[in-house]
């Protein structure tokens, strides 16, 4: 999401990417209930072909494609202080012009369309990122290191307990208060017959000012949520991104031969762990093992593979700058926040009951044609607007906004 006048043609493909992979992730959060997000035995998974679409996801999509985002965030960050300094203005205080309208952005997208905004995220990283926009790339990445770390903590002090409390409430003579306790852990995942997931499908198959109401209810729990189970892992991927771009990785400097090396290495430092934490939650077929792997223990492994699916991006940008495809998803990437804006849009309208109404019929291998449709028009408008108008409506706004202009 960087500013229109400082563009690098492979930073815009991985952009692209991003936003088209994002979709991917946040497909289940737009059809199904929550608990689908962490529990692949609940709703949305009807056999066989439901796991493979959650091992995919598991493997390479979620977490991942956030972590990109939020890289490549971190790279427009020093880009477009840059680019303001260059035309002769403060280029922090131009930033955090665009920090707080991309704020405001997020907060209307939110309340108004879908509660699974990273815009919000996004922008308060971005502020607290002014504080180290000027360390070297050393101590970006140290500094990276230890928010991933943080974040890790965090979520393992979450998902931990729950094995325990599981183990308490099944132990002879458990005390009533412990089993109640569990069982409405249990619900919350999506485990039975859950009154959880019976209240989001009545929620989210009501009407536009249910849903509304029901958004605004929530809302600040949502937000108090964001800064400990969001934040820090973002901030750690927006310095990342920063080091990546100071070191050459993020601004195309590299050899086809580097990226490539890097790629492969990375892929297999973290998908061999990936796949024995996914060998437990399938040969297990536990909805808290599932659960501890995908917002647990996976934390960390989410940094080598966001970094491998960098790499190859910036390889395959390198290799064919001309092709065709990597052209119409560089337009995406250059569009990323009316492309975002607009799968929300389009997905809300079909899954709630103010639209088609689908949310919760679908299983997760049934979702995979609807991603793949909303790529297809991301690649016909996003070229097509790019060539005739230049600016996306979102971008255009978002930098009239942030300049003090409205014309």
């Amino acid at each position: 999401m960087a500013d229109d006048s400082f563009r690098i043609d492979g930073l815009d493909f991985l952009r692209g990417c991003a936003v088209m992979g994002i979709l991917l992730a946040n497909i289940v959060l737009f059809a199904l209930p929550s608990a689908a997000l962490f529990n692949p035995f609940t709703i949305g998974t009807h056999g066989p072909a439901d796991l493979a679409a959650w091992l995919f996801n598991f493997l390479l999509v979620d977490g991942k494609m956030r972590a990109l985002f939020a890289m490549l965030f971190g790279a427009s960050i020093l880009l477009v202080m840059e680019s303001a300094e260059m035309e002769g203005r403060d280029g922090v205080q131009a930033h955090r012009r665009r920090m707080i309208w991309l704020l405001a952005i997020g907060l209307a997208h939110y309340l108004l369309l879908w509660s699974g905004d990273i815009l919000v995220q996004l922008a308060l990283c971005g502020l607290i990122a002014t504080m180290f926009v000027r360390l070297e790339t050393l101590n970006l990445i140290k500094l990276a290191l230890a928010l991933l770390g943080v974040q890790w903590l965090i979520d393992l002090s979450v998902v931990l307990p729950g094995f325990w409390l599981r183990a308490a409430a099944q132990a002879p003579g458990a005390d009533i208060e412990t089993i109640g306790h569990w069982r409405t852990y249990a619900d919350g995942l999506g485990m039975g017959v859950s009154s959880s997931i019976a209240t989001e499908l009545a929620h989210y198959r009501g009407g536009y000012g249910q849903i509304l109401a029901f958004r605004f209810d929530r809302a600040i729990g949502d937000m108090v949520d964001q800064l400990f189970y969001a934040v820090p892992e973002l901030l750690a991927f927006v310095a990342l991104g920063m080091a990546m771009l100071k070191g050459g990785f993020l601004a195309g400097q590299w050899q086809p031969a580097q990226y490539r090396a890097t790629w492969r290495r990375a892929l297999v430092v973290g998908l061999v762990p990936m796949l024995g934490l996914a060998g437990w939650v399938l040969i297990s077929g536990d909805p808290l093992a599932a659960q501890a792997a995908t917002f647990g223990w996976s934390v960390p492994l989410r940094l080598p593979l966001a970094v491998a699916l960098a790499a190859l991006a910036m390889e395959l940008a390198a290799c064919l700058p001309d092709a065709v495809p990597l052209r119409a998803i560089r337009a995406i990437g250059r569009l990323a926040l009316s492309n975002y804006l607009l799968t929300s849009l389009v997905m809300t309208t079909l899954f709630y009951g103010y639209g088609a109404g689908l949310f919760g019929w679908l299983g997760r291998a049934t979702l995979l044609p609807v991603v793949f449709a909303m790529w297809a028009i991301m690649l016909l408008w996003s070229p097509l607007w790019r060539a005739r108008l230049g600016q996306g409506p979102a971008e255009r706004l978002w930098r009239a906004l942030a300049r003090g202009r409205t014309t």
